[in-house]
């Protein structure tokens, strides 16, 4: 059997394929000094020859797999022009060049970038961006039948979100860094682009069934456009708010001791620390739940939403969110969608609350075991208080592989230990997108579960899930 998902094919923008002409070009150089000029080159030059050779194979090569990065190509090409400078004045200047060079291309090998899956749906995917009354931006996916000439934005638009980050510093640093490095340090965000979508094309006629979604600490509104997407092509309108908080609240010294094993789950300074982030998680998800019912204000005044089919979806902390929403906002009409849930914000008193409406949760294979956010016990509070549930969790899956993140920077991730699975990206998505599709369907837990293991048997070859609460 030929089973899906199994490769994903990447993209080699038009600015970085100039570079590596220029690299094509300064190697055409040297060999026309060489054929036409008779000019004698020494071995170091012949050096760098052979490696623009090599660099410009891979790149043939590779172009159709990988997408090469810019930050990388640039040293790469002023290393070789340097180099052969330095190749008149100094050896050990050209074998230094030599050996950046070598690893710039060691880096290239291991910096995919790879395309989004294309959505399902028989629609076109329109995006708009409005402000609520109270200035929190929401962005708005929606089914169209027309095409834009605005086809893609940048996920980060926000400047606020980089001073945000640059604010946090000052929790768990002595001194603040240049504002300058901070927005070169997440440059990588610019990466993140929405891709094809149709900007301000008209929504389709008739009320439609609504998706309202949360982000999670530290996210963006339009980091989930995977989802977004399918949900739209498929006629569903999503509204996402940008909900955004302090991400970092503890202090250097408190960082210290939980690195150090001073303070721990088990002592009393450990549970002082805990106690701490507790209470200001949960008047920040207090928050996001204010922010998120005045979404849902909005959404209830538009003429075109199914009211009878209003779902509420989030991640992390956002599923949190939309988790804490459903049990006091009976608007949330039809069910919830949870992407990771963390229910460390949660008081105690809030944590067995029965919804009325079912509950889909798709979870990591690693964050559910994490200890120091209670998130075992909890999740078991939590579950086992709801009826009409379906808790699965994807095997090989991390808590950011909901994200566009991990397909716009998934070697960046791998360096700060957050994603480990590259081969596995495509399925593990498609497994969340199936999986979402088919409870937005039924709206019914155990139908979502028989249509996404028939799904799984023909298009994975081991089982990718594993059922938790049901």
């Amino acid at each position: 059997m030929k089973y899906p998902y199994e490769f994903q094919q990447q993209d080699v923008p038009l600015l970085e394929l100039a570079l590596a002409i220029l690299m094509l070009g300064s190697f055409f150089n040297d060999l026309l000094l060489i054929l036409i000029y008779e000019i004698q080159i020494d071995l170091t030059e012949k050096s760098q020859m052979i490696f623009s050779t090599a660099f410009i194979i891979l790149f043939m090569i590779k172009c159709q797999k990988m997408r090469l990065t810019i930050y990388l190509l640039i040293p790469a090409y002023i290393t070789l022009i340097l180099s052969k400078y330095w190749s008149h004045q100094s050896y050990f200047m050209v074998f230094l060049g030599l050996l950046f060079q070598i690893g710039y291309v060691s880096l290239v090998m291991v910096m995919p970038q790879y395309k989004y899956p294309k959505p399902t749906g028989k629609y076109l995917v329109g995006f708009r961006e409005m402000k609520l009354q109270n200035g929190d931006l929401v962005s708005i996916y929606y089914p169209t039948l027309q095409k834009s000439k605005i086809r893609s934005i940048n996920s980060c638009r926000n400047r606020d979100y980089i001073k945000q980050v640059y604010n946090d510093f000052q929790h768990v640093m002595h001194w603040r860094p240049p504002i300058m490095f901070i927005y070169w340090m997440l440059g990588f965000l610019n990466k993140v682009k929405v891709e094809d979508i149709e900007v301000d094309s008209p929504i389709i006629d008739g009320k439609l069934p609504t998706i309202v979604f949360s982000n999670g600490l530290g996210g963006l509104k339009d980091h989930y456009s995977v989802f977004y997407k399918e949900w739209a092509s498929n006629g569903y309108q999503v509204y996402s708010i940008q909900q955004e908080e302090v991400t970092i609240i503890l202090n250097e010294k408190e960082i210290h001791q939980y690195k150090t094993g001073e303070a721990t789950l088990e002592n009393q300074l450990g549970q002082q620390i805990l106690g701490k982030v507790k209470m200001i998680r949960h008047q920040q998800l207090n928050d996001r739940v204010t922010k998120f019912q005045s979404l849902l204000d909005y959404v209830y005044k538009q003429q075109n939403v199914d009211f009878n089919k209003v779902i509420g979806a989030g991640h992390s902390f956002g599923a949190a969110t939309v988790h804490r929403s459903a049990q006091i906002d009976k608007r949330i009409s039809a069910g919830i969608i949870l992407f990771d849930p963390w229910f460390l914000p949660f008081s105690e008193d809030t944590l067995n609350i029965k919804l009325s409406v079912p509950l889909l949760s798709v979870n990591s294979e690693t964050f559910r075991l994490r200890k120091e956010n209670e998130t075992p016990q909890r999740y078991s509070v939590v579950f086992n208080a709801q009826q009409k549930k379906l808790v699965i969790m994807i095997k090989g899956s991390q808590h950011l592989c909901t994200t566009d993140l991990v397909y716009k920077m998934p070697f960046e991730l791998k360096m700060f230990t957050k994603l480990n699975n590259l081969n596995k990206i495509l399925q593990i998505t498609i497994a969340h997108l199936r999986l979402s599709q088919y409870f937005i369907e039924s709206l019914s837990p155990q139908k979502t579960l028989t249509k996404f293991e028939e799904f799984s048997k023909e298009s994975f070859r081991q089982p990718i899930h594993e059922i938790e609460y049901k």
